[in-house]
């Protein structure tokens, strides 16, 4: 049987990389000279993603001289420094990637058939398999909520309603802090995948390994410290679906303890690139919310009625194996704030956005393993939709 196209350009890319030069080049020096992650050059070579044009430029220019191999690092030259020979080189190799690039797109694809019915990929499910959404329940410190004072019936209506499960009252999705998330959520994941079976639970509610093994998504849960939940529930669930869906993207909060104050950290290893080994660890990149500035607080931010004015959060997006199933995917969606997690689902629900959000996916990062961490921005109390193109969007991505 012929190769298909996308394994004929992974392949010519792949021997590019292992016989152009008199040493064969990693994964990790290609990506760093093209400033690109592992990850997309990997799912390149693989055939599991097509690269765009302007991606085997790059690669023509590096790979048509030699004089790009610097001793053990890999430098693009500028057009202008190329000899004629060299140059004529580049044009040849450009050509020959971007023939083997047509004929990939002109082959029927089984990832152009495989869309929903909304026409989307990221969030489309037509496997069978369940898909299962779990969320942030709000903790005993949130809903102001002690057993003495439950006991006591000084409770505020509504935090009766969401902690007594005897209540005539009693609404479960009350006590749930991803509930906007949820909601635009379900909706989208229901249209573009009609046949699935979506169900949603907060994570101290697992309650069985099959609730886990199907179709994850991860609302929330980037706090580390959730803290009490007031009906009796475990998050410990929560904790190792942090650990086994390893980023190097991690939540701190400031000492002060106020609710407002904290930072999302990322691990940087001697080259500058996002490490998850403490040991390889040299220095941290921070970065915080976004507040209108103003004299409330010694932070220099404005307040109303008792909260400061947000107008950016950070989140994250996470899409991977599951680790309890390799055969399905998990996708975490979380924000410091449920701002972010907001506005992370909406990147890939919106219908203005999320066509172009996935095609910058497509091209930029390994569609079922990556991670970004991105700039939600709220606009006059309004969580706004990410556009992922933007350079003020993005801040990390694997």
């Amino acid at each position: 049987m012929a190769e298909s196209g996308d394994i004929r350009l992974g392949s010519r890319l792949r021997a590019l990389r292992n016989r152009q030069f008199p040493q064969a080049l990693t994964q990790k020096q290609v990506s760093q000279a093209l400033g690109l992650s592992g990850a997309l050059v990997s799912s390149w070579e693989s055939g599991a993603a097509t690269p765009p044009e302007d991606r085997l430029a790059g690669y023509a220019l590096l790979f048509c001289t030699e004089r790009s191999l610097q001793g053990d690092k890999l430098i693009p030259l500028d057009e202008d420094a190329l000899s004629q020979e060299e140059e004529f080189a580049r044009e040849r190799l450009f050509d020959e990637l971007r023939a083997l690039r047509n004929s990939v797109l002109d082959e029927p694809s089984e990832q152009d058939r495989e869309t929903g019915a909304l026409g989307g990929r990221f969030l489309y499910y037509a496997d069978g398999q369940p898909v299962t959404i779990l969320c942030t329940p709000l903790s005993s410190r949130q809903l102001g909520y002690t057993q003495q004072r439950a006991q006591a019936g000084e409770l505020l209506p509504a935090v009766q309603y969401t902690t007594n499960e005897n209540h005539p009252n009693f609404v479960r999705n009350l006590y749930n802090a991803d509930i906007d998330a949820l909601v635009e959520l379900v909706g989208h994941v229901r249209a573009e995948s009609p046949t699935a079976e979506v169900s949603w639970l907060t994570y101290d509610r697992v309650s069985s390994a099959d609730q886990l093994t199907g179709h994850l998504i991860l609302l929330g849960g980037v706090d580390e410290s959730l803290g009490e939940v007031p009906i009796g529930g475990s998050t410990t669930v929560l904790e190792i679906l942090r650990e086994r869906l390893d980023t190097p993207v991690r939540m701190q909060w400031d000492p002060d303890g106020v609710e407002f104050d904290g930072e999302v950290q990322i691990p940087l290893d001697a080259e500058n690139i996002p490490t998850t080994e403490p040991a390889n660890a040299v220095t941290t990149e921070s970065h915080r919310p976004k507040w209108v500035r103003g004299t409330d607080d010694d932070r220099n931010r404005r307040f109303h009625l008792g909260a400061p004015e947000l107008t950016s959060d950070v989140a994250i997006v996470h899409r991977s194996r599951n680790p309890f199933n390799p055969g399905s995917t998990a996708t975490r969606f979380g924000g410091m704030f449920s701002r972010g997690t907001y506005g992370a689902v909406r990147a890939f629900t919106d219908a203005r956005f999320r066509g172009r959000n996935e095609q910058w996916v497509d091209s930029n990062v390994d569609p079922e393993d990556f991670w970004m961490l991105l700039r939600v921005s709220v606009i006059a109390g309004t969580t706004m939709t990410p556009d992922l193109g933007r350079s003020s969007t993005r801040i990390r991505y694997s």
